[in-house]
């Protein structure tokens, strides 16, 4: 049992959940999940494009010294 937002008010809701507690909107079966993961999968993206950045620059440092002697 995971957390995701309500498409609607934005509050924290279960992907199991029926309907939203705050706004009472009612839920296909299923679309919790979907934006759950869809969420878990922008995050992950995120996260990757920052470690490679760190990454690239930590190399570029590290071939400006190399080169400079």
């Amino acid at each position: 049992m995971s957390l995701t937002q309500c498409p609607n008010c934005r509050r924290r809701c279960f992907t199991d959940a029926a309907s939203c507690t705050n706004c009472f909107l009612t839920f296909e079966p299923g679309l919790l999940q979907t934006y759950a993961v869809a969420e878990e999968k922008a995050l992950t993206a995120k996260t990757n494009a920052v470690f490679l950045s760190l990454f690239l620059m930590w190399l570029g440092v590290l071939l400006f010294f190399q080169l400079r002697g």
